[in-house]
Parts: structure tokens; C-alpha cells; sequence
């Protein structure tokens, strides 16, 4: 909070007796000033609810009376329901009740509801209102125009509130925010204490005194203040969040415990809370809590890495192997190589028997044993104190050395470690420096460094490792590699000719020169290496992708004959044939890849790239069905797959079958929450014409978020939905130029349509047709949106549809009425047989082609048509009138005039030519 962000909104039983209506003989009923007087009643004994009732039957007694929904929304006020009080309090002014009464309470609902605008249209110079009153509305003005940005307007009341004659507090409040507008927060917070020393217990004066000290980072002073006004105001639960969150940055757990569960008796299935009760049950080493209470969070929305992690961590600490590899499952294929969480979830598939899981797992910890000692020595030491001695010997058995150090390290690291900024990095850098001589703690606060992005500190502790192991290639590759991230190649050229000189023929270190060369843009040169390589170790699968990677744009068809060849002597290397599928994938030739994908076994077994580029390819390739079997199959086995289910909603999508795709996520977001299938939850409602839940959702994202293309169109969608053509049209525009495709055009062109701009719409079609001109129903559009000012043209578009689909029945329809529009009767006649043969119930392609026997002079021809259809249900006026005038040319008369009479006419204009035809022939 800085600046001028220093106020914008920061965070997250009477005694009287009842008569019962349906009685017969009942009571009489209560007068308004009875009714009153049981309400306040009621409230003398703390029984709120009976009093709104009470409040609510005066209301309907007397809905015009202004006392009742005065108290009503003044009690409203007391109880947090501020939307309620803005609702009543509103009423009552509008009926009369005083202004001097009502304006103060409906300044603090508004405050508190972020009604700035509603806020600022108060009457803070209202002649009933006191200077009291005065000063305390204008300052809940003062900070809507802060909160608004409208700052000029915010120092001209201020100017003016100045001036009034009164000792209140807010007059005090007033005078310090002339300091915060000039951002001297030290004139500021003098002031502001001052101020509590006068009104210890206000609470705008103590949100004022928090901020400020927020602002200057002054956060133990802000907890002190928070603390003051929470226990004043405890069903504040806005800022009750807010201490909390204080009290959890100052890691005051133990302090934020009581606030936690207060606020969990009144919502105990918030996700937030339960996560922050979770952590405190870890820190206290209440892990069978910690874990139940993680799991809730997951369950409602807090679906985090970090909570997984945790939780991952508690299951492991109480034994629940099934449970910790069951929330470690879901992190690690994000969790970096050689992290904590990678060897927490091996242990627990080991402790399973689930051997092969585990051993997939621990590949990604690289070194040797020894290197991983501090992780394995933890694992091995809880197993032992919860007396399981043999499996405990495993864990033991893969470390050289054991030390507290290490074991810290694996009990507070995996605690507070995020894996989204490595939290853990405090307890890492402890770790090195009272272990300086481990080299895994070393290593793992190096890979931390870098995945953080501290490159510096990297780079630091690169060089100590160097200086420890001067004769070592390792570090001397991680120094290289950090400088190549910081984009100084030419010390990294260095590190790395130490490197070379020291082992030259070591395939990491050949590889590493490889990466050096890309990097400084010797394509060629890395090439040649990466080929040298190659011809040493022919099967290298590192090497054949980067090389590909650099002579993908040019084609690399020999090097893909190279890993067919090397498949060939090695068909069961599924990762050699899962790499040769991704380079036909990439070609363009997905047939090819799923026949190289097709002899690997679709179970637990097989790896989950095979999985996703399958699915991929099927979907590239357009084997909608196939693809949807795979999908299943996958899901089947990996319900929760992230990858399968945004797999499985694109085929719905392309399907068409919105209610599926979103009965399919929120089934998925029950038990996975995530922000990816949560947006296209909203893209299917929209898709779905259901604008409410779509806005709901697009409501929740960061405004970041909310600026992606794909994300605007859906805003776009629902903006058209809501009756806001014009408001959406830079949305789907902008949806549209990231991906011109079919859907965003037929949006935008309806767009410009409802939203009058007809002339946009026209022109931006003719330039999606001219640019697709496979995109049919676009052109079908286009040519529609012509018929009315370039006949010709329309005729024009329609022929070239037809060469794309020849049986488009709509087509061969239009078109035959422009041809018997303009006297072309045999062109257009054999179009509209081909229309009529395709449906012939159809009553307006029928009535083109009896208009066209009409002109021809063929009437009872017309009429047999129009027989086809004359029992169903004929909605158009004009068909139906076209029918009576071809009864009137063959002398049919008084079938005419009956069927006429039968119908009830809708429209002006067809009323006129009915009224013509009885004319000109006597009806």
C-alpha cells in the first residue's frame, strides 16, 4: 500500500404473543407502532432475527411508512448486512424519514460495500444534518474520491470539510488526509495517532492507523492496531482476513489460531480457512488435523501446489502412503528435478509397493547417493521412529552420510517450500551454512536459486562449489548454464573451456557446448556438434531433439531416418518411439505418428507423453471418434488428468455438445480445481446462450487473465448474449485477430449486425470470404448480407459455395430465387428441384419452386407442389398467400376465399396483398 494505492479497497425471544393466520377466529391485527415496539423488544433480547421478522410484517402492514424500514435498515447496519441496510435505508429516505437520520448510516453501508459512486451522490451539506454528521458522511466522500482516482476533486472537499466547526473525530480524519494526499505519511500517522488517543476505538480511525503503517512497512504496528479493531469489531470478517494474513507473513501462527476458528463457526468449509488451520496443525505437528483439514481446502477451491505439497507432507509423517503419493501425484509433475516433494512421493510408492512408480520418480533426482544423502536420511530416520525398521534400512542404505542438518532440511523444507517461489529458500541457506561441506544441500539450493530466477546468488554459489571442487566438471556446467540465463556468453565460454579441457568427450559436457553454440547463434557449429554426438552415441534421445529442434525449420528428414533407423534395432525403447511419433506429429504427418504410436500398451504402464500426443495427433488429424475413445481410455485411468480432460472438453467442443462439456468440468472442478477448464466452463455457458454463470465465472480472473484473447472473445460472446453488441465488438475483435476461425467470424459479423453497423459487417465479411474461401458458412453469410445491394455478387458467391457443397439446400435455394428474380426461370427451376428434392416438406423451398412454375405459366404444376405442404404448418404469410393466389389463377375460388378466411393474417404487409386479391378478384 504506497502511494496513491494508500486507500484503494487491500483485501481479501419477545414476550409479546403471535396469532396465527389461519385461524378462523384469530386475533386482531397488530398495529405498526405494536409491531415496532415488539421489534425493539426483541432486540433488548439479543434476538436480532425475531426482530427483522417483526420489522418486515410492520413493512407489509405499512409499506409506505418510513420508520419501519428506517429501523429495519439500521439494524441491518449493526448486524454486517450492508447491502440490506443500503436497500432499506434508501426506502426510507425516499418516504420521508429524516435526512439527519438516515444520510450518516447509509455513508457507512455504502463505505463498507464499495459503493463509492452511490456514496458520492449523498448530500453531505444537507441543512438537517448536524457538523457532526456533516464531517463523518464527508469523510467516507473524501475516501470514495481517493479510492476513485479523482483526486482534484478529492482536495476540493477536502478544502471544504476543513472549514467545519466541529471537535469530531472525523473533522480529524479529514484534516490528516490532506498529509496522505501529499503522501507525507509521517505527518500522516502522527496525526492519525493522535486522533486514537482521542477515539481509541473508532474504527475508521484505527483502519486509518493500520494503513499507515502497512504503508511504511511498519507491519508489527499494523498487527497491534488490526488486533485492537477486531476485537472492537469482530464480525468485521474483511479485515479479520487481513490480520490474519499479517500474523501468517509474520509467521505468528499460534496468534492467528484463535482468529482462524472464529472465523470457521461461521463458514466451516471455506478453502482459504481451512488451508490456514491446516498450516497451523503442521506447525504444531498435528498432522492427522493438518491433513484432514488440507483436504477440505482442496475440496473447496484451494487447490494449490503449496496445499498439495503440505498435505502430501502430513499423510507421509502419519503413514497414509496411499494419501501422501496421492497429493504429491498431483504436484509433481510441476516440482522441479531433485526436489524434496520428488523424494517424499517416491518413499510413499515404495511403502506401497509400487516399485515402478517410485523408481520413475527417483530418476529425476540426479547425483549420485551421496548427493541426495540430507532427503533419504529424513525419510529413513521418520520410518524408524514409527518403528519400521526394514523399510527404514532402504532409505538408509541410499545415503553416506546422515546429519540434523539434513534432517531439518527435509522436515521444514518440504513444510514451507512453494513451488511457485521455493519459500524454503531461508531454511536452504541455513542448511548450507551449517553444512557448507554437503553437497546436496549445495546442489539443492542451487537448482532453488535458479528456478526462482536469483540468478546472482546462482551464480555466487556456483563459484563457491568451483572453488570447493576446482578439478570437478559439475559446477563448472552449472556456472556455464547460469550465465548463459543471464545471457553473458562470454564468461560462460569460459567456464565451459574449462570444461572441455577437462573431460571432452562427456556427452553432458558435448551437450552443454551445443547449448552454447545456440545460444550465441551458431546453428551450424551446434549442429556439428550435436551430430558428432550423435555418431558416438547414435541412440542419444537429448541430442536427437535438440538437433531437430534446430533444423526443424529447414526439415530434417535425414535425422528422422536416423531415429527410424535406431527404433528399428530397438522397438521397444518407447521413449525413442514416442520421440519419432513427436517429430512425424511435427511434420504434419499424423498418420505416421499413430501408427508409430499404436504398439505402445494403453494402460498405467505407458508414459504420459504417449498419452497426450496421442491425443494430440487424433485431434489434429480430426478422428473426432477416435479421439474421443482415447480421451476416455485415458481418463479412465487418470480421472483427475488435467491434459485428458482439456483433451476430452475440445471434443465435446467441436462436437457441439456444450451441456456435456459442461457437466464434464464441473464434475472435473469438484475435484479439481482449476483456473484452465474453469475458463472454458465459461466459454461453454456462453456457448450455451447462458450469460450469468459465463460473467460470474470471467468475473473471478485476474485482470491479466481477463486481457487474453481467447478470454475476451468469451466476454465478447456474453456481451452479445446480454444485448451489448456494440460494447462487445473490441472484445471479439480481439479474439478474432489472435484466431481467425469460423466461430470468431460468425461473432463478430452478428456483432456489427445487432449492433446496427451494417456497413462494418458487410466489408469485414467480404474480407473473412475473400480470405477463407473454403469457410462456408461465412460465405453463406456473406452472400445473404449481398442479396440486398449487389445481386450479382450474391449469385456469385452462392455458385462458388456449391462447388464446395453441392447439395447445401439452402444454397440451390437462394440462388434459385435470385435466378427467378431476375427471369433466369430454367437455371432457376433446376436449382429449386434440387432443393425441393432434398425436402420437400419444406414450405419456403416449395414455394420457390411454384413461383417459378407460376411465371412459367405451369399452375397446376404450382399447386401439386403446394399440396405437399398445404396440411402442415405453413408459419410464413407470404407462402401461404403465394398458395391462394395460385387457387385464385386456376379458378379454385372458393377454396380460396374459405383457406383465406381460415388464416389469421400477421403482418401489415400481407394483409394489403390480401386485401389486393379480393379486390382484383371479387372475394
Amino acid at each position: 500500500m504506497i502511494n496513491n494505492t494508500f486507500f484503494k479497497r487491500t483485501f481479501v425471544h419477545a414476550s409479546m404473543a403471535v396469532c396465527l393466520a389461519t385461524t378462523l377466529s384469530g386475533c386482531s391485527e397488530s398495529s405498526l407502532e405494536e409491531r415496532l415496539a415488539a421489534a425493539e423488544a426483541y432486540i433488548a433480547e439479543n434476538d436480532s432475527q425475531a426482530a427483522i421478522i417483526e420489522y418486515k410484517n410492520a413493512i407489509q402492514q405499512a409499506p409506505e411508512a418510513p420508520a419501519p424500514r428506517f429501523a429495519l435498515g439500521k439494524l441491518y447496519l449493526q448486524k454486517g448486512d450492508y447491502q440490506g441496510a443500503e436497500k432499506e435505508l434508501n426506502r426510507a429516505l425516499e418516504l420521508g424519514q429524516p435526512a439527519a437520520d438516515v444520510v450518516p448510516l447509509l455513508s457507512q453501508a455504502y463505505q463498507q460495500t464499495g459503493a463509492e459512486n452511490a456514496l458520492l451522490d449523498l448530500d453531505h451539506q444537507s441543512s438537517d444534518l448536524t457538523s457532526v454528521q456533516k464531517a463523518e458522511v464527508g469523510f467516507y466522500k473524501l475516501q470514495a474520491l481517493v479510492k476513485l482516482d479523482k483526486e482534484n476533486e478529492a482536495r476540493e472537499l477536502l478544502n471544504e470539510l476543513r472549514g467545519l466547526d466541529t471537535s469530531s473525530v472525523y473533522k480529524g480524519l479529514i484534516d490528516s488526509y490532506a498529509a496522505i494526499l501529499n503522501e507525507d505519511y509521517d505527518k500522516a500517522l502522527t496525526e492519525t495517532k493522535a486522533l486514537r488517543e482521542q477515539a481509541p476505538l473508532n474504527k475508521d480511525v484505527l483502519m486509518q492507523l493500520a494503513r499507515l503503517h502497512l504503508n511504511m512497512e511498519q507491519t508489527e504496528q499494523a498487527i497491534e492496531v488490526y488486533q485492537t479493531y477486531v476485537e472492537r469489531y469482530p464480525k468485521d470478517i474483511d479485515n479479520r482476513f487481513a490480520l490474519i494474513t499479517l500474523l501468517f507473513d509474520m509467521n505468528r501462527l499460534s496468534e492467528a489460531k484463535p482468529h482462524v476458528d472464529e472465523l470457521l463457526k461461521v463458514n466451516s468449509e471455506h478453502g482459504l480457512l481451512n488451508q490456514f488451520k491446516g498450516i497451523i496443525a503442521a506447525s504444531e505437528e498435528d498432522f492427522e488435523s493438518a491433513l484432514g483439514l488440507l483436504e477440505k481446502a482442496i475440496q473447496n477451491g484451494r487447490n494449490e501446489p503449496v496445499v498439495r505439497l503440505i498435505a502430501g507432507y502430513s499423510a507421509y509423517q502419519l503413514a497414509d502412503y496411499e494419501a501422501a503419493s496421492r497429493h504429491l501425484s498431483m504436484v509433481a509433475s510441476v516440482l522441479p528435478d531433485n526436489h524434496a516433494g520428488l523424494r517424499m512421493y517416491a518413499d510413499s510408492l515404495l511403502q506401497q509397493g509400487e516399485s515402478a512408480d517410485a523408481t520413475e520418480v527417483l530418476s529425476r533426482l540426479t547425483g549420485d547417493v551421496s548427493e541426495d544423502a540430507a532427503l533419504f536420511s529424513k525419510a529413513g530416520f521418520q520410518l524408524l521412529k514409527e518403528g519400521n525398521v526394514v523399510d527404514a534400512q532402504k532409505m538408509i542404505e541410499r545415503t553416506s552420510a546422515i546429519s540434523s542438518t539434513s534432517e531439518d532440511l527435509a522436515k521444514l523444507g518440504v513444510l514451507q517450500l512453494s513451488l511457485n517461489d521455493i519459500e524454503g529458500l531461508v531454511n536452504l541457506e541455513a542448511a548450507v551454512e551449517k553444512a557448507p561441506d554437503s553437497n546436496v544441500t549445495q546442489r539443492t539450493l542451487l537448482t532453488a536459486y535458479v528456478a526462482t530466477g536469483q540468478l546472482e546468488n546462482a551464480r555466487k554459489l556456483a563459484k563457491k562449489w568451483i572453488e570447493k571442487e576446482p578439478d570437478g566438471v559439475a559446477p563448472l556446467l552449472a556456472m556455464t548454464e547460469i550465465l548463459l540465463l543471464e545471457k553473458n556468453t562470454e564468461q560462460a565460454k569460459q567456464y565451459l573451456d574449462q570444461a572441455l579441457a577437462q573431460e571432452p568427450v562427456t556427452s553432458n559436457v558435448i551437450m552443454m557446448k551445443a547449448r552454447f553454440e545456440l545460444a550465441t547463434e551458431q546453428a551450424q557449429q551446434a549442429e556439428a556438434t550435436l551430430q558428432g554426438l550423435l555418431n558416438e552415441e547414435p541412440a542419444n534421445l537429448q541430442a536427437i531433439s535438440m538437433l531437430y529442434s534446430s533444423k526443424a525449420e529447414d526439415g530434417a528428414p535425414e535425422l528422422i531416418k536416423h531415429v527410424e533407423e535406431q527404433l528399428s534395432n530397438q522397438p521397444d525403447n518407447t521413449n525413442m518411439r514416442i520421440l519419432l511419433a513427436r517429430m512425424y506429429f511435427a511434420e504434419g504427418n499424423s498418420e505416421q505418428a499413430l501408427a508409430t504410436l499404436d504398439s505402445i500398451s494403453a494402460d498405467k504402464s505407458s508414459p504420459m507423453d504417449m498419452w497426450n500426443l496421442k491425443g494430440q495427433t487424433l485431434l489434429k488429424a480430426n478422428k473426432l471418434e477416435a479421439a474421443r475413445a482415447h480421451f476416455e481410455e485415458w481418463l479412465e485411468l487418470y480421472p483427475q488428468d488435467k491434459n485428458a480432460a482439456l483433451g476430452m472438453l475440445l471434443v465435446m467442443d467441436v462436437s457441439n455438445q456444450y451441456q456435456d462439456a459442461l457437466s464434464f468440468a464441473e464434475k472435473f472442478l469438484a475435484k479439481r480445481p482449476d483456473n484452465q477448464v474453469k475458463v472454458l466452463k465459461a466459454y461453454f455457458h456462453a456457448m450455451n446462450n447462458e450469460a450469468e454463470p459465463a460473467r460470474a465465472i470471467l468475473e473471478t480472473l485476474p485482470e491479466e487473465t481477463r486481457a487474453l484473447p481467447f478470454i475476451q472473445g468469451v466476454t465478447g460472446r456474453v456481451l452479445v448474449i446480454e444485448g451489448k453488441p456494440a460494447e462487445a465488438i473490441p472484445y471479439i475483435q480481439a479474439a478474432y485477430d489472435e484466431k481467425n476461425n469460423e466461430q470468431n467470424a460468425m461473432l463478430l459479423a452478428a456483432a456489427y449486425g445487432q449492433a446496427g453497423q451494417e456497413a462494418q459487417a458487410l466489408a469485414f465479411l467480404q474480407q473473412h470470404a475473400e480470405q477463407y474461401p473454403n469457410d462456408i458458412r461465412i460465405q453463406i453469410l456473406f452472400a445473404q448480407q449481398l442479396i440486398a445491394d449487389d445481386t450479382a455478387k450474391a449469385m456469385q458467391v452462392y455458385e462458388h459455395i456449391l462447388t464446395l457443397m453441392p447439395e447445401n439446400v439452402v444454397v440451390l435455394n437462394n440462388l434459385a430465387y435470385l435466378h427467378f428474380q431476375a427471369g433466369n426461370l430454367d437455371k432457376a427451376q433446376s436449382l429449386a428441384e434440387k432443393a425441393v428434392k432434398q425436402q420437400p416438406k419444406n414450405p419456403e423451398i416449395v414455394d420457390t419452386l411454384a413461383q417459378i412454375e407460376m411465371s412459367k405459366g405451369d399452375t397446376q404444376a404450382a399447386l401439386s407442389l403446394y399440396e405437399r405442404i398445404v396440411n402442415t404448418e405453413i408459419r410464413s404469410d407470404e407462402v401461404y398467400l403465394n398458395y391462394i393466389e395460385a387457387l385464385l389463377v386456376a379458378d379454385q375460388t372458393a377454396l380460396a376465399k374459405r383457406r383465406l378466411e381460415e388464416r389469421t393474417l400477421t403482418t401489415a404487409r400481407a394483409r394489403a396483398k390480401a386485401d389486393k386479391l379480393r379486390a382484383t378478384y371479387s372475394l
